[in-house]
Parts: structure tokens; C-alpha cells; sequence
């Protein structure tokens, strides 16, 4: 598997221009509701819904601006090869179908989990799939990598979508779950997580549907 080689020059470059790349792709980043803070002595895994293209840089964006942690993303060898830059900002590979590969990535994601600086972002359902779709089809490797883990953590669920509402360019909208800790010995429950994240998007279909604004994370010129 290939781990992250974070690189600080990298993050500094990397922070500026997706900054730049949001302004051009959406009319504006929106969250509804407020960023949890969750405990600074726990190391934090993060989990949300995978239905875009933008679903590496969001987290990444969120950490940033609110969270600041020592950033680590989950994706697949394939795309990190094409993209080894990444390598820099914190991501690492994983080559699914690869019985002996995923086990060196749960375990590498576990080892990550002893720093409490780290923050851990994954996608559970493991591939695209539609917002409208469900059962989100959740896998087992999280509940796997945080109880091999050994350590308490925060689970910070969050929900995104991409709406296009009257404007040329789309808006994306954010919304977060409370953290909850997570100990050692306590089963994750797989399940469980993913009925809270379909709860999180039921939650934002329906206040896109009522017109909620929200709060504008980042926005174009002219953004309300």
C-alpha cells in the first residue's frame, strides 16, 4: 500500500488553490447547523456519504477551516497513482479486492488512530453512489480499524450534496451529526452509523427542498 508523506509545502500550496477551485466550480459552500468540536485529546474518524467527485477535497477543505487536525484520507491505489501528489496532503492507498492489501491499509488506518492529532476520513460505502440510493450499502472496515485501534475516538459523521438552485454554478451543502466517542471494547456498530448517516441526509434533502440557506462556508462574489 502506499501511506501519506505529508509535506507542509504541499498543504500550503494545495490550501490556496482549492480554495480558488471551489470559487470557480460552486456558487457557494453552505453548512446548516453549526461544526462540532470535538474532544482535542481524541483522535477523530470521519465519515460522510461518497456521491461526488469533490469528495476528497470537501473534507479536506472542512479540516482546514474549522477542525485543524493532522489530515488523513482513505482512497483507492488506482486513483492515487494517477494523483501522487496527494501523497503530500495525507492520503493512502488501498486496493480493494486484495484480501492482504486491505488488511496492511486497516492496519495502517488503526496505527493512525494513536495520534489524537489525527483525523481519519473515510468512505464507508467504499464507491460512488447516488444520494437518492438506498441502503447506503456501508462496509465493515470502519468497525475493523477502530477497534484495532486500541484507543477512544470521536466519530464525526457529516452529509453533503450538490444542488443547482438558480444559479449558473451548483452549491454544496453540508451538514453535520453530534461526535460521539467510541472506546476501546465497545463495538462499532455498523449499522447503526449508517442509519445515522441516511438520518443526515434525509435531513439536508429536506432543508434544500424548504430553501434553507445556511451559513456560506466560501462563496463567489455576490453570494447569498
Amino acid at each position: 500500500m502506499s501511506e501519506a508523506k505529508h509535506a507542509a509545502w504541499a498543504d500550503f500550496v494545495f490550501r490556496r488553490y482549492l480554495r480558488g477551485l471551489f470559487r470557480k466550480s460552486f456558487h457557494a459552500l453552505r453548512l446548516i447547523g453549526d461544526v462540532p468540536e470535538p474532544p482535542p485529546h481524541l483522535p477523530v474518524v470521519l465519515i460522510g456519504n461518497h456521491n461526488t467527485w469533490w469528495d476528497g477535497f470537501f473534507p479536506y477543505f472542512l479540516n482546514e477551516t474549522y477542525l485543524h487536525r493532522k489530515f488523513f484520507l482513505m482512497m483507492l491505489e488506482e486513483q492515487l497513482a494517477r494523483y501522487p501528489f496527494f501523497r503530500k496532503l495525507g492520503a493512502f492507498g488501498i486496493r480493494q479486492g486484495h484480501p492482504r492489501s486491505v488488511m496492511e491499509t486497516v492496519t495502517y488506518s488503526a496505527s493512525l488512530l494513536r495520534n489524537p492529532q489525527n483525523l481519519l476520513c473515510l468512505y464507508p460505502q467504499g464507491a460512488l453512489v447516488p444520494f437518492q440510493a438506498r441502503p447506503l450499502g456501508f462496509q465493515r472496515g470502519l468497525q475493523r480499524i477502530i477497534s484495532l485501534s486500541g484507543v477512544p475516538v470521536t466519530l464525526l459523521q457529516y452529509a453533503v450534496r450538490c444542488e443547482f438552485r438558480g444559479e449558473r454554478l451548483p452549491e454544496a451543502f453540508f451538514v453535520f451529526a453530534p461526535p460521539r466517542t467510541v472506546v476501546p471494547g465497545t463495538s462499532v456498530n455498523t449499522v447503526r452509523a449508517e442509519c445515522d448517516e441516511q438520518e443526515l441526509l434525509d435531513r439536508l434533502e429536506t432543508e434544500i427542498a424548504r430553501g434553507a440557506q445556511g451559513r456560506i462556508l466560501l462563496g463567489r462574489r455576490g453570494s447569498k
